[in-house]
């Protein structure tokens, strides 16, 4: 999208759709994932779900850590799991993700319900919700032109 120059992250409002637009299909499809991971048996093991066949082998008598064994012993300890083109092992982090707020020249609830109104972020597409982008972006510029003039 940045490359066809439909989306700028620089800009405020390409964002604000952005986020209208992609966080509900984004926690939709989790929500999918998280179903199926959960729910979804695997005809060829048993029946079981993913989430069955992990804690079965997580259970399981030859696993060590069911024991409260270690996987092995490396000989080579202090550089275990050590790679030095990755993420500092020092560096605290509970993986949590902090989107900024979004700041723009008018009320953003007001924004937000004109194009929810008019929009459902969750229908079908077939170009990947960007064709949904297009249109709210759209509505999101005249909201914002309409109540510029307002003021």
């Amino acid at each position: 999208m940045e490359l066809s120059g439909i989306l700028n992250t620089e800009d405020p409002v390409h964002m604000l759709t952005l986020h209208l637009v992609y966080i509900p299909r984004i926690n939709r499809a989790l929500s999918e994932l998280m179903e199926a991971f959960n729910h979804h048996a695997v005809r060829t093991e048993r029946n079981w779900t993913p989430y069955q066949m992990w804690v079965n082998g997580m259970m399981h008598v030859d696993n060590p850590l069911s024991q409260g064994e270690l996987d092995e012993n490396p000989d080579d300890i202090e550089f275990y799991g050590y790679d030095p083109d990755g993420p500092s092992t020092q560096e605290e982090s509970n993986n949590v993700v902090i989107v900024e707020p979004i700041v723009v020249n008018a009320d953003r609830h007001i924004i937000e319900a004109f194009v929810l109104e008019r929009i459902d972020p969750l229908r079908n597409s077939t170009e990947f919700g960007i064709d949904i982008y297009r249109e709210a972006l759209e509505l999101v510029i005249f909201k914002i032109n309409e109540l510029i003039s307002l003021n």
